[in-house]
């Protein structure tokens, strides 16, 4: 990405930063004067070539104010030399003259082939070259009486020694009157020791407000101060830095911070803006927000650490945003906000001033540094002497209710006393009451207890009312298969007796046949009926709550379909599928066989009457279906009874296992059943029991018991 990015800016870049053709020498005809595109350059290290008197006239001609990423000839030589041939006017011959280069390499300088000046350590290898950023010395030279003299420099490449961007030239020469070079050098000092003190200032501001923020986390207006500050300590950090950290690594470190703090330090100050007026942020917070980032790009990009064109027009604009909450505070009478916004338009008004002196060049350092310090300072201390006084409003407001409170407290003193001693004479009035209630209480707990016991055995005998139906309906059938054949078999009687008084043995014999046959099917019918009486005495045998292994599959389809007939007894137009999915390979297990009947038993009497109530409101292709469902799951039977009637309402989902609860109309259910079925199959067995229903659509009641359990 980052090589199409750059391939796409030396193109774009390619017309207005070409390579000079211009092959004319440098005229210094007066001061002050600015090289550009008079250099000559060649790869390559030969002492020979600082020498006035060699031929450079093989030479290319180069502009190296541009950014060497647009030279790639001189990128790409390790070590190379430039020569500035000077045409000097007679008027300037021996005079003193100051020759300023910046540069960010290392580089050797020399005048008429004498060495003048090292900056850094100049070296064909990596491990020999060291890279620093020149300080913008002046250089003071004495020109000669010729009319042609000679700069030549020699420069290495071999490390990255360029800071980040496309914004610093390789070499930047300016010829200057020497009183003007070294003023305007010591006002830069003055400048960044200026700058150091106003990096000091932030330094501390930052330090107190992340201070306070650190004991009242709530005042986020004291971390984004802290964070404003920190961000102008990091871009004006330079004029601490600069004299010390000269290698050209720290410059690009300083450049990529000055880069991303400069724009966030604009995002920090419109956040404490909003956070001081207590006011959500806007839409037009959350864009410059967003629109930080594409400024963060485009400095590195366009290193705008150099030309702060962008960041100034959106410094700019997050100060118009400031003053239209300012504005806007203002308007709503908010404290302070007065005194803010006249802070913030002087800041606008001095941070304007500066910029275009930055650009422009038309003030002294100092001025401009002194319009800094005022156009991001004003408005942290005009929002610390607020907050100041704020916290001062607020602790003469604390101290004047510590009085009141004092004064609350005396009085409440003397009524506590006086309700102490009120209090002590209804204690024993109370006591006495108290007494007299937990007599009566006791009375209706005993009461209460009475008739729970009373509608838990209602409960049980509804449960025997619903199984003696199932088993009345089960073994009807049975029954009336031996009374029909019984009755068939008199009356074939009466026919042989016929038969065989009219001497027809054959007829006789046929009908004895038949005779015969009706006795079978009776005593099928009859052994049917005895195994199903047999089958309820061995599951009522287990009165005494011991757990035996116990056949999941038989108990379960036994219920389902004594609770149908159940129903059925009640009422003969009801039907509905019955459908089973049995594990074949279930386990038997450990219960106690009524226990879990009963829960059963329950289940399929709730599942038959959600459909039966369903059928009963709907008209058309409705088919009532009550399905059992048995499987082994992580080391427990599952036992599923699913319905597609009624549905439970989310509203009472948490209800249903509670005591007494019932849906069903009065007379119809005691609210027991679940609640019970709970309790035998949680505390009973150690086991579960949940519900997953849809209103309208029909309930899955899943019961899970553990195949080991301790009996």
């Amino acid at each position: 990405m980052k090589k199409l990015l750059f391939a796409f800016l030396l193109l774009f870049f390619s017309s207005a930063y070409g390579q000079s053709q211009n092959n004319s020498n440098f005229n210094l005809n007066s001061l002050p004067a600015n090289v550009t595109n008079q250099w000559k350059f060649h790869a390559g290290d030969d002492p020979n070539w600082a020498d006035t008197a060699f031929n450079d006239s093989g030479w290319q001609h180069v502009d190296l104010t541009q950014e060497q990423h647009f030279l790639p000839q001189v990128r790409n030589a390790q070590i190379s030399w430039f020569r500035l041939a000077i045409n000097v006017s007679p008027a300037l011959q021996n005079k003193f003259v100051a020759l300023i280069v910046n540069q960010y390499g290392a580089a050797e300088i020399y005048f008429n082939g004498v060495l003048v000046r090292k900056v850094g350590q100049v070296g064909a290898e990596n491990t020999r070259e060291q890279a620093v950023r020149s300080v913008r010395e002046p250089l003071t030279l004495q020109l000669t009486d010729a009319p042609r003299q000679y700069v030549a420099i020699r420069y290495s490449f071999n490390r990255s020694n360029m800071i980040v961007g496309y914004g610093n030239p390789v070499i930047v020469a300016t010829f200057k009157q020497v009183e003007q070079a070294w003023d305007s050098f010591f006002d830069k000092v003055d400048f960044y020791t200026t700058r150091s003190w106003v990096s000091g200032g932030f330094m501390l501001l930052a330090i107190l407000q992340l201070a306070i923020y650190f004991f009242n986390r709530e005042r986020k207006v004291n971390l984004y101060l802290a964070l404003y500050a920190l961000m102008q300590l990091v871009t004006l950090s330079d004029g601490l830095l600069i004299p010390m950290l000269r290698s050209t690594g720290w410059a690009t470190f300083m450049t990529v911070v000055f880069n991303i703090a400069a724009p966030l330090d604009f995002i920090f100050f419109m956040a404490m803006a909003y956070a001081f007026f207590g006011y959500v942020r806007s839409v037009y917070f959350n864009c410059l927000s967003a629109l930080s980032f594409v400024v963060i790009i485009i400095q590195f990009i366009g290193d705008n650490a150099q030309d702060e064109h962008i960041l100034a027009i959106f410094a700019i604009v997050c100060y118009l945003e400031i003053i239209r909450i300012s504005v806007k505070a203002m308007r709503e009478k908010k404290s302070g906000a007065g005194l803010f916004l006249t802070g913030i338009m002087i800041a606008l008004l001095f941070f304007i001033s500066f910029n275009i002196a930055n650009f422009t060049l038309l003030q002294p350092y100092l001025l401009i540094c002194f319009e800094v310090a005022l156009a991001f300072l004003t408005p942290a201390i005009i929002l610390s002497i607020l907050l100041a006084r704020e916290f001062a409003q607020n602790l003469i407001f604390l101290r004047s209710k510590l009085v009141e409170i004092q004064t609350l407290s005396a009085r409440n003193l003397q009524q506590e006393i006086e309700k102490q001693q009120i209090l002590s004479k209804q204690n024993e009035i109370l006591e006495q009451k108290v007494t007299e209630r937990t007599t009566e209480l006791n009375s209706s707990l005993n009461n209460l207890k009475a008739a729970q016991n009373q509608l838990i055995q209602s409960e049980k005998m509804a449960s025997l009312g619903e199984l003696t139906a199932g088993i009345a309906h089960e073994i009807q059938n049975p029954l009336n298969f031996v009374n029909n054949f019984s009755e068939v078999n008199t009356e074939m009687i009466d026919e042989l007796e016929g038969e065989l008084k009219s001497g027809n043995v054959d007829g006789a014999l046929a009908i004895t046949a038949e005779i015969k046959a009706n006795e079978q099917k009776i005593t099928h019918h009859g052994k049917r009926a005895d195994s199903i009486v047999k089958g309820m005495l061995q599951h009522s045998k287990a009165n005494s709550g011991t757990k035996e292994l116990t056949n999941i599959n038989a108990l379960a389809d036994e219920y389902m379909r004594l609770s149908y007939h159940g129903l059925r007894a009640k009422d003969k137009s009801f039907n509905a599928e019955l459908t089973v999915h049995f594990d074949k390979n279930l386990p038997q297990i450990n219960i106690v066989q009524q226990d879990i009947g009963r829960v059963l038993l329950n289940l399929f009497n709730n599942a038959f009457y959600a459909v039966h109530e369903k059928q009963k409101g709907t008209s058309g292709d409705y088919k009532p279906e009550v399905t059992a469902t048995t499987l082994t799951e992580n080391g427990q039977v599952i036992i599923k009874v699913n319905d597609n009637g009624t549905g439970i309402p989310d509203a009472i989902k948490d209800k249903i296992m509670q005591p007494f609860f019932t849906t069903k109309p009065t007379g119809e259910g005691t609210g027991l059943g679940l609640s019970l079925s709970y309790d035998i199959v949680v505390k009973g067995h150690g086991g579960g029991i949940r519900v997953d229903s849809a209103e309208g659509e029909g309930s899955e009641f899943i019961v899970s018991l553990p195949i080991k359990s301790n009996s």
